[in-house]
């Protein structure tokens, strides 16, 4: 089973400043009121660890699958063989600021059995959470310590 949806949203702030803050677990609660936090353990580059607490459900490691700074930042959660769990944010600048746009995908064979729900959750959030995201980017700009 394969199922995927994408949300966007656009920011006044440049793709360095929404990048900042998509990679600063400390402002993830900020913009997406669905995470308690997130740390990136160890630098962003493919094979490194993300992991994230989900209020109300454990704490999650998602592997990074792709990154391009100030561009593209994908994310996957494996369950052996049978079901995956991707989440995929693309930074695109434009005359104004940056569009951002955001995937949530599942697939595997038994992906719709395990994942399906929480998907559809995460999927119904995006674009609210981009919003949130956008104007977070805008009024925080980036951590000067990052």
């Amino acid at each position: 089973m394969r199922w995927e949806s994408t949300a966007g949203a656009s920011s006044a702030a440049g793709p360095e400043d929404v990048w900042a803050v998509l990679l600063d677990g400390r402002r993830w609660s900020l913009w997406n009121p669905g995470i308690e936090w997130m740390v990136l353990e160890g630098p962003p580059r493919p094979g490194s660890l993300l992991t994230m607490k989900p209020k109300r459900l454990r704490q999650t490691a998602f592997r990074i699958e792709q990154v391009e700074a100030n561009r593209l930042l994908a994310l996957v959660v494996t369950f052996g063989p049978v079901a995956a769990l991707r989440l995929r944010w693309a930074l695109e600048p434009e005359p104004a600021g940056t569009a951002i746009v955001q995937t949530v995908a599942i697939s595997g064979p038994l992906a719709g059995p395990l994942l399906r729900r929480a998907a559809q959750r995460i999927a119904a959030e995006m674009p609210a959470t981009l919003a949130r995201l956008a104007v977070r980017a805008v009024r925080l700009g980036p951590d000067p310590s990052l």
